[in-house]
């Protein structure tokens, strides 16, 4: 499974934490934006443990993050957010994408780290000092290094 970045602008909405559901959801400005996003495939989803990204089957672009994901503030750090340029990130696999599956990604150890001053979350592999970070959603920034998903990066609204 590999990651590539293109050109291109985010999705834009709102990245949110539930507290009393312990997840994720992401509600875009407008169903429009979302729509022209979406082939006629359907969606799936790569998972990070829990945490699901949501791809567009046909075009393989990764959508926006979502799902259940209980440890999001297990470990207190002070984080200082990569810097970030707005795009697109796309996949390309062998795997079959169907409407519903979900195919983890590759990588053992991920940390999740939660900064309480600035409310970013960081699920990372490594430091990824030479990945490059790109803006494909409100609230989500992805780390892509020499193809390989090295970060997802969540601003989400807290809420209870």
């Amino acid at each position: 499974m590999k990651f590539s970045i293109q050109d291109g602008s985010p999705l834009e909405g709102v990245l949110t934490y539930d507290e009393s559901e312990y997840g994720f959801s992401f509600s875009a400005q407008s169903g429009e934006s979302l729509s022209e996003r979406l082939g006629s495939k359907g969606v799936a989803s790569v998972l990070i443990g829990t945490l699901q990204l949501e791809v567009d089957i046909e075009s393989r672009e990764v959508l926006f993050a979502w799902g259940y994901f209980p440890n999001v503030r297990g470990v207190v750090a002070e984080l200082i957010a990569p810097q970030f340029n707005p795009g697109q990130v796309f996949i390309s696999s062998d795997h079959s994408f169907e409407p519903g599956v979900s195919f983890e990604v590759p990588g053992d150890r991920w940390r999740v780290s939660y900064d309480p001053s600035s409310g970013w979350v960081a699920i990372r592999l490594n430091n990824a000092v030479g990945a490059k970070f790109v803006q494909i959603a409100s609230g989500t920034v992805l780390g892509v290094d020499n193809g390989d998903l090295v970060s997802v990066w969540l601003n989400p609204v807290f809420a209870e």
